[in-house]
């Protein structure tokens, strides 16, 4: 018996219905094995962020300015523009981008430009919020929502054009061609090893490839003080908790190998994470953490970040671990050439799970059943692991039970007959074999790169796993393990499958697009070839909408015949026959067919996608603060779990790689030329002796050459305004080339994110600290705006390192004649200054203390109102008061100041 609220619908939207899964058995399990779920999950949350900005760049930008919209929006919430808005986010968050998850094209927004920026506008000036989005970064994220040229598709994997140029997903930067990747990575696996070739590296994986000014192409890998680091070591946090309630050593082992990876980013530590992770086959409870599936890569070869957490359905599990001890016999006896069959599989294991949390890519859309590792040597080595997710399945059987669907293709009475009957059994087992026999099935042969089939493989991998079940699905060993109850069976599997290649699954495709998808394309392939065979021979007919099938066991040889070919495919690495295969039958849609499979579908009013909201696991402590319990609740709605996600999941900036790039610049041999000789200069010019007075006065720097300012400024002024020189420099921890890169660094060049990641990386030194505000700040419109959104941002989101420089621009700009016409920010700004002198506890004014101060004083002299309101302030009144010698001097300092003034 399922709890109440399993398989409920939760909200609805566009072409998406979410839904509720819950965690059969949770409860009664040990509070080790609940803290270990508990730490799992945390772990799972914490990569987040990093999906976002793999299905591209601005995918977190765009996502904190809607959620800031819909946060603080104060005007009317149930105009037809902002439900509009409300729906783009809601897709947004559902595709954690702003592309559809299945077919790949770009949301249309169905509000106008002119009521975003309004609101924008409105959110600005009355709540405070979102003042960073303004100028020329604005205008990009309004172009790229509402400009239909503008990345239109997140992933293609067909056709003649560029494949990178044509896709918007954020593995490649900018302008790098196809051609150029496929070398890179062609060249790399070349120059591996011997030792290195014999279990090779899934190059490629864990990293974004990049370019230099000169076009010199290197990857920007996924590690602990690379990009996405903040949010790996975040990660990596909970997996160290979670290590104190492993079940057993070899689960230790794993995650140690596993951590090991996401600190150095080498593959050779993810080979070793995937091959304790396969042998660990006893653990109750089971994770997948990482950079896994590639199908959003148009290459095909870089993981997106997923993770899920699982429990151990032990009933139902005895059914795989049946399949999984018939290995041998199902690969020896499978119709392909024996040249490509696995002489002994090994290592094969599959288990029935619950799923307890998912996240990054398979959050909030699912998929039923996987099969890792991926890389074909590992399967053949050591095996795969499989497992296939019961309660997402039941989730979704309990949501479609009255739905049409099925009566509404299905005419035949005896067919309806057919699947009521088996299809509970079938579609289960049609997984299993899929993910426990099917993916781990056949062989390469040497010398075959894994990569060879390019942009082809995920589509023919799905294939070949699709074509290895069904063709067993047929076979008479299934009934002799009792996992077929007669040989009418596997009918209804033959029958939904080649419904939904042919027909069914099309209600998911937009008019006028053709298929994208890896999964929808390998269904596509198999129905559209067993039709055209089958059709041949008089053994099926697709009349209109009907699918009739009148000879079942003559499809079984078909089927073996794609397998084969696909197979062969695969085992020699031949491409062109790949390519052909997927262009002839998997990718194009015919439009009079399409319109009336929607027209009949239409009628139904039901969502064709389907994703899930997650449980949310609350510790629970003693009167002592130990742990006592972890309770998992099944309430929380879609919005509020997606803005506490926002809130308590945010472990990346709005744009990581451009943060990256600022502090890990990879230059080229004209800037690297440059740099040397400005270097050399400095070295020439050096003053130990002012160097020195520096370091004794706490102004700490890797190095110091001690010239002066005067000095400093006439060597930038021979130098030209340089974006790449002006990041490289700033990059080292050499005084002279910090101050240098700040009066080179073009305006135009500079974004938030950017001079948000100076801030942050200058807070602790008040010398850059404040050059930083003069030399570069000064000269940019904006900065005025970011400095108020540093402060003004709620005190969970921002950072707290931001706050001097913010106060300190603010206060230069005020002096250069800048005011704030917002009433609501003026308030604001008050108030949080007011607040952070008001502390009576420091012996000491602090560096963000006298910035505020500071930032006072020179509001005051340029504001009549302000002035009068901070004399007449009870705060000032207080602080003369108070017995805190540091209050009573902020008083007599801030009066003094003002007072002159008036």
């Amino acid at each position: 018996m399922h709890h109440p609220a399993h398989g409920a619908s939760v909200t609805r939207f566009a072409d998406i219905e979410i839904l509720r899964y819950t965690i059969p058995g949770f409860e009664a399990l040990p509070l080790e094995r609940k803290l270990f779920v508990y730490h799992l999950s945390q772990a799972a949350l914490a990569g987040r962020d990093i999906a976002f900005d793999q299905n591209g760049r601005h995918s977190l930008r765009l996502r904190a300015l809607l959620e800031g919209i819909y946060r603080h929006y104060r005007g009317e919430r149930s105009s037809a523009d902002f439900r509009a808005l409300e729906e783009y986010l809601f897709r947004l968050w559902f595709s954690s981008g702003i592309h559809h998850h299945y077919g790949s094209e770009k949301f249309e927004p169905h509000f106008s430009r002119s009521f975003l920026t309004e609101a924008l506008r409105e959110v600005q000036d009355e709540a405070g919020q979102l003042l960073r989005f303004r100028g020329k970064e604005l205008t990009e994220l309004l172009d790229l929502i509402f400009d239909p040229t503008i990345a239109p598709k997140r992933t293609v994997q067909t056709g003649a054009e560029d494949l990178l140029a044509a896709s918007s997903a954020n593995f490649y930067a900018p302008g790098i061609k196809q051609a150029e990747a496929e070398r890179f990575y062609r060249e790399a696996y070349a120059e591996l090893s011997e030792r290195e070739a014999a279990a090779p590296p899934s190059l490629g994986l864990n990293s974004r490839l990049s370019s230099t000014e000169d076009g010199r192409l290197y990857e920007e890998v996924y590690r602990i003080g690379g990009l996405y680091g903040s949010a790996l070591e975040c990660i990596s946090g909970h997996l160290k908790s979670a290590l104190a309630y492993c079940e057993s050593e070899e689960q230790r082992q794993s995650i140690l190998h596993l951590l090991q990876y996401y600190k150095t980013g080498e593959l050779s530590a993810y080979n070793d994470y995937c091959i304790s992770w396969v042998a660990d086959t006893a653990p109750q409870v089971d994770f997948i953490n990482g950079f896994t599936e590639v199908y959003t890569d148009p290459l095909g070869m870089k993981g997106m970040w997923e993770s899920l957490v699982h429990i151990r359905h032990e009933e139902a599990s005895k059914r795989t671990a049946k399949i999984c001890q018939e290995a041998g016999w199902f690969e020896a006896h499978a119709p392909i050439d024996p040249r490509f069959r696995k002489e002994s599989p090994r290592g094969v294991s599959a288990t029935v799970v619950s799923v307890a949390m998912l996240a990054g890519d398979s959050y909030p859309a699912t998929p039923i059943g996987i099969n890792l590792p991926n890389a074909d040597w590992i399967r053949a080595e050591y095996g795969s692991k499989s497992v296939t997710i019961e309660n997402i399945h039941s989730a979704y059987e309990i949501a479609s039970e009255h739905s049409g669907l099925t009566e509404a293709f299905v005419h035949d009475a005896d067919t309806l007959a057919l699947l009521k009957r088996y299809e509970g059994t079938t579609e289960q087992l049609h997984t299993d074999l899929h993910e426990c026999l099917g993916h781990g099935s056949g062989r390469l042969l040497e010398g075959v790169s894994p990569e060879a089939l390019g942009a082809y493989h995920s589509t023919l991998e799905e294939a070949r796993a699709d074509l290895f079940a069904l063709y067993y699905m047929a076979d008479e060993h299934l009934i002799e393990l009792g996992l077929l109850p007669d040989g009418e069976a596997y009918k209804a599997c033959y029958y939904r499958y080649l419904l939904n290649g042919l027909i069914t699954q099309l209600v998911r495709i937009r008019p006028g697009h053709q298929l994208e998808e890896a999964h929808m394309r390998n269904r596509a392939l198999i129905a559209r070839y067993v039709l055209e065979r089958g059709e041949a021979l008089g053994a099926l007919s697709l009349e209109g909408l009907e699918l009739r099938i009148h000879d079942y066991a003559a499809l079984r040889p078909i089927i073996a015949e794609l397998l084969a070919e696909v197979q062969r495919i695969k085992s020699e690495g031949d491409q062109p026959a790949g390519r052909a295969l997927v262009e002839r039958y998997a990718v194009e849609v015919d439009p009079e067919m399409h319109a009336e499979i929607l027209e009949r579908y239409a009628q139904l009013d039901i969502a064709p996608y389907k994703g899930f909201v997650n449980p949310r696991l609350e510790l629970v402590y003693d009167a002592e603060g130990g742990i006592s319990d972890v309770l998992a609740h099944y309430d929380e709605g879609y919005a509020e779990q997606m803005l506490r996600y926002g809130d308590e999941y945010s472990t990346l900036t709005e744009d990581p790689v451009g943060a990256y790039e600022l502090q890990q610049p990879e230059p080229s041999d004209a800037t690297l030329a440059l740099a040397k000789e400005l270097r050399g200069q400095l070295r020439h010019a050096m003053d130990g002796q002012v160097a020195s007075s520096m370091r004794s006065k706490g102004l700490y720097y890797g190095i110091n050459f001690g010239l002066t300012l005067d000095h400093i400024l006439r060597l930038s002024a021979r130098l030209p305004q340089d974006a790449a020189l002006a990041r490289y420099i700033l990059s080292r921890d050499v005084r002279e080339l910090k101050i240098i890169g700040q009066l080179i660094y073009p305006v135009e060049a500079l974004s938030y994110e950017e001079a948000s990641t100076l801030g942050r990386t200058t807070f602790a030194n008040p010398e850059l600290r404040d050059y930083l505000a003069k030399n570069l700040f000064d000269r940019h419109p904006e900065a005025p705006y970011w400095a108020l959104d540093w402060i003004l941002t709620p005190r969970a989101q921002r950072w707290e390192d931001l706050l001097p420089l913010g106060f300190t621009i603010l206060a230069r700009q005020f002096t250069g004649g800048f005011a704030i016409s917002s009433e609501a920010q003026r308030r604001l700004l008050l108030a949080e200054a007011l607040e952070l002198l008001s502390d009576e506890e420091l012996p000491y004014p602090t560096p963000l203390q006298r910035a505020a101060l500071l930032m006072l004083k020179r509001w005051g002299r340029s504001d009549e109102a302000l002035r009068t309101e901070l004399l007449a302030s009870e705060a000032l009144e207080r602080w003369a008061e108070s017995s805190s010698a540091v209050q009573r001097e902020f008083a007599d300092d801030l009066r003094f100041e003002l007072e002159s003034f008036s």
